[in-house]
């Protein structure tokens, strides 16, 4: 495939031939609907143009505050993130929890966009990883998002003859930002990389979370859309994952499939007691600017506790980050070898003896719901 334009080609033609998606190709090419906002190390104007759908539209940071997002279907903000207005911040945060949008981010996004508009799910790890390309393993195949991208893979176009534990790689920029998983009960991993994880401390290579209750949802990837360097195996895992995304979102549109509800990991501002600016610093919330939020009239003063919101305690896996700090007491899990439980709600991590000692006051420290096993 010698450019962009083939390769998305390729992509439809194996949707249609061997996927038998024919019906929800139609269906994009009809009403599908993506908006990309380009950035300094992002270009989604190498891709977005040969995607099929019926509107696709690639715009400057500045002028997110020019077009109604609600227009379209997926709203992709390319790395950084930083060149978008902070008065657009509202804007894209009403897209995905109170319209049902759909955000794709890439990169240095999660920290410009990700972490101070929807945060206590994802971070960067503060690491920035070489210029280089990793072995990626795909975790779960059978998601929509992922749909016919391993049988592809395993093709004779791509599969070869030598078989290994990888199933495609993946290029990353010079400083990408690898990503830490704050919310282990909200937030999804499809894609990660052992060798990302261990040169530079993280695994997941792209997550996703569901917000809103309107079928809001973020997704997130390290590195960019376009990867150049991900040799031809990777760019066309770029292109399913991407086209794939979209087919996903207009099938529910167009009732091909039965909307769900985002599910019971809905984080709003309006139910904690903190806007964005008031979240403490220091626990999971880190390096939140002051940013104006929606706010409703149901929303508690952070000086009052409002103790109708429940939420339970789940233990998470042997694999939770070390580098995250105790939200009782501010130390991390490096070396400690008891067990670490979250509050499912807002994500935040507890040692066990610390949880005990939570437990006694009655709410999670951070959100302020009270505690049930």
């Amino acid at each position: 495939m010698s450019n962009w334009k083939n390769l998305y080609s390729e992509v439809k033609k194996r949707k249609i031939e061997a996927l038998n998606k024919k019906g929800v190709v139609e269906a994009v090419e009809k009403h599908g609907k993506i908006l990309a906002v380009s950035g300094r190390y992002e270009k989604p104007e190498k891709i977005i143009p040969h995607m099929y759908a019926s509107e696709k539209k690639v715009i400057k940071p500045k002028d997110v505050m020019k077009i109604d997002l609600n227009h379209y279907d997926v709203v992709l903000i390319g790395c950084p993130g930083n060149e978008i207005p902070n008065a657009a911040h509202t804007r894209i945060y009403k897209y995905v929890a109170e319209n049902g949008g759909w955000l794709i981010t890439t990169d240095w996004a999660i920290r410009s966009i990700v972490e101070i508009i929807f945060p206590g799910f994802i971070k960067w790890n503060g690491a920035r990883t070489g210029d280089t390309v990793v072995p990626c393993q795909i975790l779960e195949p059978n998601h929509p998002f992922l749909e016919g991208l391993e049988i592809e893979l395993q093709t004779a176009k791509w599969g070869g003859k030598k078989k290994t534990e990888e199933s495609f790689r993946w290029w990353l920029e010079a400083k990408s930002f690898p990503i830490t998983i704050l919310n282990y009960t909200a937030v999804k991993i499809l894609i990660s990389s052992l060798v990302l994880q261990k040169k530079w401390g993280e695994a997941p290579v792209l997550v996703y979370f569901d917000y809103g209750k309107s079928g809001g949802r973020v997704i997130h990837l390290i590195s960019h859309t376009h990867l150049q360097k991900g040799k031809a195996k990777g760019k066309f895992a770029s292109a399913m994952i991407l086209t794939n995304i979209l087919d996903e979102k207009v099938s529910y549109k167009v009732g091909l499939k039965k909307s769900t509800p985002a599910g019971a990991h809905y984080q709003d501002f309006a139910q904690t007691n903190q806007t964005p600016s008031q979240m403490q610093s220091g626990t999971i919330y880190t390096n939140i600017p002051t940013t104006s939020m929606p706010t409703s009239a149901t929303t508690t003063t952070t000086t009052g506790l409002d103790l109708t919101g429940t939420s339970k305690i789940v233990e998470v896996p042997n694999n939770f980050p070390p580098s995250q700090n105790c939200a009782l007491c501010d130390s991390n899990f490096e070396n400690y070898t008891g067990k670490i439980y979250i509050c499912k709600e807002c994500g935040v991590p507890y040692h066990e003896q610390c949880l005990n000692i939570q437990i006694n006051e009655g709410i999670c420290k951070i959100c302020n719901r009270i505690l049930l096993w």
